[in-house]
């Protein structure tokens, strides 16, 4: 392949944002005085500032590319800022946190700066992306794409399961993962390109969540089906008489066809200049001739649609403005059918006419993550459809199903590109009281607590050693499922004092184990192994009562229960901490 490199499946994905932030910067360079162009151009920081600063719709691979074409001496072939974070780490020992702290430059002249010293070691010109340079800073765990042996075609890597929970006790950043995974699924050279790097991470599933790709829904013990699938929402027309309407819920709104939205794409006109801004699963942004945006709902776009489809109206009926004559309990907004009849049946034709164009089993993936999953009534939630969500029984597998919802009296299935990621305390209801047509359609991981990942000492205390040592205490007195998770004590890395880490268990850790153990005192004490500290490290302590003293007037005798409170000074030692660690 001729070029200076491939930019990969993510480029081409994309291709069209990458096009049009080049003519954005083309349009932003002819803005520019001649002689402040060519001032930007020549000088290479200065060209390199200008180009990061641009706005742009992610993070656009011509952003490191183009400094390079213009300025190949001073910046690198490289097109992706997880390979430039690699290198970085490997050749240059910058970590992760160290990393994310620094500006576009400082790691442009960091880059330049280990070229320059490992040309002078081996006395030529070098590129990162040959041996033996490669080897050392490509990631070997990134999932790529193999070779067939029998057709010597490219084999897909293993697909992610279509439902999958994590599960685990609480703060063992089960939540935290679901962001991973969602990106893993809906864009991996993303994710394969930035594994480590979580501001960029978290920075695009906030974009691909405002794109309608991923969705977040937390369950609790009042939603319902009518809120997870459909339901009837009661609304006052314009007459003031009421009337009831199906709301699609966020399952079936992330089950909408994506056909007409793959479809629409930026600068692609309609009727007299209104020319596509950007198209998510949610909205059809349009310029208007006058220059302003115009925003119209793929709801009301697509519910047109299904009028012409079942001949309830006609193209004409829109051009006209008799939509709502032939319709009167139609559920539009009469003001922006009426208001742009003269662009709206383009856009419905269009829609019909690529209604079919691209088959379901070929959309694009989508993520619905469900937190805390097992903390609804989930037969109540799924209701018909938790047969429909077994990935043999989704639309274009052979064993698809559909059924007719009971509001719409739509015919309803799940497309196989929708992805469910669950999260589970377990902590909150074990695992083996899961209803069992949960458990047998997700597949379920468990997320444990890793005390690795805390390792670091507050005063001579090893924050990770003592979470293991609180675990294996609780393991043995209640079960693995109370366990307490790392990200409890993760904001403390950097900590100086142990104030921070006292703060951690006064708020935190202690109010947990009173939970755990229904305030048994005497077994939360010996989860903190207070029996074998000196007096003073004991952080529970049980207190002395004079029944006597309490009862001066009683003949009989009284039988009395312990009495427990907490030390808290105790936190604020070494020893306190010191004395929980396994021998």
């Amino acid at each position: 392949m001729g070029g200076l490199g491939s930019g990969g499946p993510g480029y081409n994905n994309h291709r069209w944002r990458e096009l049009r932030f080049l003519i954005n910067l083309t349009e932003a360079a002819k803005a520019l005085p001649r002689a402040d162009r060519a001032a930007t151009f020549n000088d290479p920081w200065i060209f390199n500032h200008w180009v990061a600063n641009l706005p742009d719709d992610g993070n656009r691979q011509l952003k490191l590319v183009l400094p390079h074409l213009i300025h190949p001496a001073e910046f690198e072939r490289i097109a992706s800022i997880g390979a430039v974070r690699k290198i970085l780490k490997s050749f240059g020992g910058v970590d992760t946190r160290r990393f994310n702290t620094m500006s576009k430059r400082e790691r442009d002249e960091t880059l330049l700066g280990i070229r320059s010293r490992l040309e002078s070691e081996v006395g030529r010109e070098i590129d990162f992306y040959h041996e033996p340079l490669k080897s050392r800073w490509a990631d070997e765990t990134v999932p790529e794409f193999e070779i067939d042996e029998n057709s010597g075609e490219q084999k897909a890597p293993n697909r992610p399961p279509l439902n999958q929970i994590l599960y685990g006790p609480p703060g063992t950043g089960k939540t935290y993962t679901t962001i991973d995974r969602a990106l893993g699924i809906v864009d991996p050279e993303f994710y394969a390109d930035n594994i480590g790097d979580r501001a960029s991470l978290k920075a695009r599933f906030d974009q691909r969540v405002n794109e309608g790709a991923i969705a977040v829904v937390t369950f609790h013990q009042s939603l319902s089906y009518e809120d997870f699938v459909e339901g009837l929402k009661a609304e006052v027309d314009d007459q003031g008489r009421l009337r009831y309407l199906v709301e699609d819920g966020i399952l079936k709104r992330m089950c909408l066809p994506t056909s007409a939205v793959d479809g629409f794409v930026p600068g692609r006109v309609f009727s007299r200049d209104y020319r596509v801004l950007r198209s998510t699963s949610e909205i059809l942004w349009l310029r208007k001739p006058n220059g302003s945006e115009l925003p119209l709902p793929w709801l009301l776009l697509n519910e047109l649609a299904e009028l012409v489809r079942s001949e309830k109206v006609s193209l004409d009926d829109i051009r006209a403005g008799d939509v709502f004559e032939r319709v009167p309990t139609v559920r539009l907004e009469k003001y922006i059918v009426n208001g742009y009849k003269n662009i709206l049946p383009e856009i419905v034709q269009s829609i019909l006419a690529g209604a079919t164009i691209k088959p379901t089993n070929q959309a694009s993936p989508r993520v619905l993550i469900i937190d805390e999953i097992n903390r609804g009534n989930v037969s109540r939630i799924f209701g018909e459809l938790i047969t429909l969500i077994e990935p043999d029984k989704r639309l274009g597998e052979r064993e698809q199903l559909t059924v007719t919802l009971p509001y719409s009296k739509q015919t309803f299935g799940l497309p196989n590109s929708l992805h469910l990621i669950g999260t589970m305390n377990t902590a909150d209801r074990s695992l083996s009281a899961m209803d069992i047509a949960l458990r047998r359609r997700f597949e379920f991981e468990e997320i444990e607590p890793n005390p690795t990942l805390l390792d670091f000492e507050i005063e001579g205390v090893e924050i990770g050693l003592l979470l293991a040592a609180l675990n294996a205490r609780i393991e043995l007195l209640l079960d693995r499922e109370h366990r307490i998770g790392h990200a409890y004590f993760t904001g403390l890395e950097g900590a100086q004092s142990l104030k921070d880490l006292a703060n951690v268990f006064r708020h935190r850790v202690i109010p947990l184990l009173q939970e755990y153990f229904f305030d048994d005192w005497s077994r939360i004490a010996l989860v903190l192994n207070d029996r074998s500290k000196e007096p003073e490290d004991r952080i529970v302590v049980e207190r002395k009562r004079d029944a006597q003293a309490l009862f001066p007037a009683s003949e009989a005798e009284i039988p009395m229960r312990p009495a427990w409170a907490v030390n808290w000074s105790a936190l604020e030692r070494p020893g306190a901490y010191q004395g929980i660690l396994l021998k």
